[in-house]
């Protein structure tokens, strides 16, 4: 498993393909931090709910398909 490093081993990892589009992200269970790439680091992380903004979305889990922990 992979740990979140915002969540102090409470955050675990999941991969997860945005609705209709053919994008994966990978995000944070505990505190929705997310990474374009598997190369998670604080420093690349970004905002769950801005980065759903540019499709329209609201930033739910709902509004996310394939979940599955990493």
């Amino acid at each position: 498993m992979v740990y979140c490093p915002f969540c102090d081993g409470q955050g675990l990892m999941n991969e997860a393909t945005v609705v209709n589009h053919d994008l994966t992200i990978f995000i944070c269970d505990e505190c929705d931090t997310m990474w374009e790439s598997s190369d998670i680091k604080e420093e690349n992380s970004k905002n769950f709910k801005e980065y759903m903004d540019r499709f329209r979305y609201k930033g739910l889990w709902s509004e996310l398909t394939n979940i599955k922990r990493i």
